[in-house]
């Protein structure tokens, strides 16, 4: 029964692998799952035992490129966090610090941004940018009721931004042939856009009337 369960995982990691380097290479809407099955050298059935269809082996690839950031961003919107714009400052660095040394990672970030995904592929898509849009903003706004989110951007906006910037940021990184360090200078564009979405502090000076 355990070599049939080992058994069983290479295969589905041999499918993940044969799917993770079509869709790279081809695109999502070029790929099929006869190519993929093909690819893996597995029969079509096998591969349907595993998965339904192209989202389902999306969901998959996403599923295991993601950073162990991800699950702690999750819990703090989920559960609460006593410092929201912190956590998302440590685990946005420590995040570009992974992407750089994950080739995995990397090309996961190009099937989402850089192939033409077809119309499953592209619900996929759009339910997980916002499930991470939501979550983002569920914990920004933790920071805006703790009165730490400057009152010049609402939590939505702040999210927007955040992840405009770092999808921007990884992708001119890709695209330029990884021509500048993508984790040090991240570090310091995640940290100088966070200092501009914390509320400033009042000084012992500006409570004194004039």
């Amino acid at each position: 029964m355990r070599r049939s369960k080992e058994d069983a995982e290479q295969t589905r990691q041999a499918i993940l692998d044969a799917a993770e380097e079509i869709f790279c290479s081809q695109g999502v809407a070029a790929a099929t799952l006869e190519k993929i099955s093909h690819r893996a050298g597995v029969t079509r059935g096998a591969l349907y035992w595993h998965f339904k269809d192209k989202a389902d082996l999306l969901q998959a690839l996403h599923d295991r490129s993601r950073p162990v950031q991800d699950a702690m961003i999750r819990a703090a919107a989920q559960d609460g966090h006593e410092d929201p714009l912190g956590l998302l400052e440590q685990a946005a660095t420590d995040m570009l610090v992974a992407f750089e040394q994950d080739a995995r990672q990397q090309r996961m970030f190009m099937i989402m941004n850089f192939t033409s995904p077809d119309e499953g592929g592209a619900a996929w898509l759009r339910q997980v940018n916002a499930e991470l849009f939501l979550t983002l903003s569920s914990l920004i706004g933790q920071a805006e009721q703790k009165g730490e989110l400057t009152p010049d951007f609402s939590p939505n906006e702040v999210t927007v931004i955040m992840i405009a910037t770092l999808n921007g940021f990884i992708s001119d990184w890709l695209r330029s042939g990884r021509l500048f360090p993508l984790a040090d200078l991240g570090a310091r564009l995640v940290k100088r856009q966070m200092s501009l979405f914390r509320r400033e502090k009042l000084t012992s000076s500006d409570d004194v009337p004039a």
